[in-house]
């Protein structure tokens, strides 16, 4: 009997692990795929790994909506001191939709040497020192930056291009030049050289104009340089290798109607004494939800809402107005709401919509009114047993 008993919980805790293990989908960097190209899952975790060389230090998984160039999802493999696998492995958690197309980027990265790093280093002061010559300007009367907003958004562009193929292991990230720079660069604009040069001629003019310009490009570059290199001194890994696997599937999901049900809250107003006088309640309900189709990526990347949709019911009981008359919707005898939301937490469905009535007993459709309406429900899948 104990033995039997043993026997049992065995088999089903083997049950239990088998169940809560992820599915591996490996990468094949040869072929730019997935191996046997399958379909990945949707919204549950699985681990992605992939064979990769001793020197490879970082990894980054970027997904898109297919033929979409922005990201959706960014994930990175950071290797460990003690870890001197061929392998990377990376969890990717329960974010993707069923019966949807993503497209995957695998991008490696390898540690950069200090020779390496100065290197950069020393390309990137030249093009700042360049980018700075050429955004002074001297008028014959003044030496000044003009625009210096639009002077600080190119900068902060060319400082991400130059270090777009760079990511540090230590989780540090360059945010771009800082308020400092900004004020610096603006500071540049107010810069009055006329009363400097009155008494001096043209040629000295250009000259001191020339020495000038050379002065503040260099102050410049080296307040811009003083934030980029503690980035660049962090362990630094550059770009070594990346593919690009498009349109991979996701496993599709059986067709499910959402159903719900919860509390409504309306407010109907009547007029009394020609005064108009509302009367706010709560009405418990019930109904369906047809998610709206498209991906938006805020739902997508939402940790607390996602699933907008239209939603239509009803209400249990009729809805009444101040002096006591009820309200339903001819031909349903209760009240009929149509609403538009989205989903809580994958649970509660938040709507916001109305409440179309005509006054209980009459079945005159050319007399409705509008109740607006907001409702909180709960919300679950009904299986319907067939296939999208």
């Amino acid at each position: 009997m104990i033995n039997r008993v043993l026997f049992s919980i065995t088999v089903l805790f083997c049950s239990v692990l088998l169940v809560a293990q992820e599915r591996i989908v490996k990468v094949d960097f040869e072929s730019s795929s997935f191996k046997n190209t399958p379909l990945i899952p949707f919204d549950q975790p699985f681990i992605l790994e992939g064979e990769v060389f001793k020197e490879v230090e970082y990894v980054e998984i970027l997904i898109f909506n297919e033929n979409s160039n922005k990201v959706l999802y960014s994930y990175n493999w950071n290797r460990n001191t003690a870890n001197n696998s061929e392998t990377f492995s990376l969890l990717i958690p329960g974010v993707l939709k069923s019966n949807s197309k993503y497209d995957f980027k695998v991008i490696t990265y390898t540690l950069m040497n200090d020779v390496q790093k100065r290197k950069l280093a020393e390309s990137i002061h030249q093009r700042i020192d360049l980018f700075f010559q050429n955004s002074f300007q001297f008028d014959g009367k003044n030496v000044i930056i003009n625009n210096p907003s639009s002077v600080y958004r190119e900068l902060n562009d060319l400082l991400g291009e130059a270090l777009a193929f760079q990511r540090s292991k230590n989780s540090i990230s360059y945010a771009g030049p800082s308020q400092l720079v900004y004020d610096a660069i603006k500071a540049q604009s107010d810069f009055k050289f006329d009363a400097f040069l009155r008494k001096t001629g043209s040629f000295e003019r250009d000259s001191l104009a020339t020495e000038l310009i050379d002065e503040k490009v260099n102050g410049m570059t080296k307040l811009v340089m003083a934030e980029i290199l503690p980035y660049i001194n962090t362990e630094l890994v550059q770009h070594y290798r990346s593919v690009t696997i498009p349109s991979v599937s996701t496993d599709k999901e059986q067709f499910s109607l959402p159903v719900n049900a919860g509390m409504y809250a309306w407010n109907k107003s009547v007029s009394i004494n020609d005064a108009s006088v509302r009367n706010t309640n709560f009405t418990p309900g019930f109904g369906f939800t047809v998610p709206l189709s498209g991906k938006s990526t805020l739902a997508a990347k939402s940790k607390l809402f996602d699933s907008f949709g239209y939603s239509m019911g009803v209400l249990m009981s009729p809805v009444r107005d101040a002096s006591g008359t009820e309200f339903v919707t001819p031909g349903v005898n209760l009240p009929v709401y149509t609403a538009l939301g989205f989903r809580l937490f994958k649970v509660v469905r938040f709507n916001a919509g109305v409440v179309i009535v005509g006054e209980k007993g009459l079945q005159d459709f050319s007399n409705l009114t509008i109740v607006p309406s907001v409702g909180l429900a709960l919300e679950l899948n009904l299986w319907m047993g067939i296939k999208k």
